[in-house]
């Protein structure tokens, strides 16, 4: 997604923005309170204050069936999607939001700020401002600088996502002069990867944290001409190694 994450809040954005009175219209064949799509709406908005994102999941999709056009509607459904290890599911959400979405809303801009952090901002997404800027100097014109990326695998006491599902949350953050405007976070699952796309070569801190608890707290190089890998295990951990981290909520 603090960062990236602070986007799709669901008690923020996700859920109470788009019911309150700055949300934007409902699109056309939305239906009214009370129906089927408004009773799936509701049940979903209280399984995803309580955490429950598979639950929630479910529920934004039924309602989804009934009005594929809600476009306020979707975006709360890839917002429930970013909390699970269904990342293709959410992209794709997210996109559908940014193509059917009003100009300048504030779903439409969530979901594209969640693509670019994600690095998976497709051509034509980023952006009327960005995409009618021309280029009007010789320096403007030149190759765009080199980007590289940080990746790894998150490791700990054998522990397997199919068996206990632990949700580590990653903030990336710049830690000199070329990199101190970067600020990512994301949630990754323990015994699965984690990837920072995109990133200006630098230097990086990386903090991963569970359940509030720091486990890793670590410097990292990234040069521009290769990818990093810093894998996450209990041998550069911030934590002794009996550390057993709890199962998301």
């Amino acid at each position: 997604m603090a960062g990236l994450l602070l986007l799709v809040a669901v008690v923020g954005l996700a859920v109470a923005g788009c019911q309150g009175s700055q949300a934007p219209a409902p699109a056309a064949g939305v239906q009214a309170v009370g129906s089927l799509t408004a009773r799936l709406r509701a049940e979903a908005d209280q399984l995803m204050l309580q955490q429950e994102y598979d639950r929630a999941a479910v529920k934004y999709q039924a309602a989804l069936n009934e009005t594929p056009a809600d476009v306020s509607l979707r975006y709360t459904f890839a917002v429930a999607l970013s909390y699970l290890p269904r990342r293709e599911e959410t992209i794709e959400q997210f996109r559908i939001v940014v193509l059917r979405g009003g100009t300048g809303s504030p779903e439409v801009q969530a979901a594209r700020e969640w693509l670019a952090n994600a690095g998976a901002l497709g051509p034509g997404e980023a952006g009327t401002a960005s995409v009618a800027r021309q280029p009007t100097t010789q320096a403007e014109t030149a190759a765009p600088a080199p980007k590289s990326k940080v990746s790894g695998k998150l490791h700990w006491r054998e522990i397997n996502p199919h068996d206990k599902l632990v949700r580590v949350k990653i903030r990336l953050t710049g830690d000199d002069v070329e990199t101190r405007e970067v600020d990512l976070g994301r949630d990754f699952m323990l015994g699965r990867g984690y990837e920072f796309r995109d990133l200006t070569p630098g230097a990086y801190r990386l903090v991963a944290e569970v359940a509030g608890t720091t486990m890793w707290d670590l410097k990292v190089a990234v040069p521009a001409d290769k990818p990093t890998t810093l894998d996450l295990t209990e041998g550069n951990s911030s934590v002794s190694g009996d550390y057993d981290p709890p199962a998301a909520d």
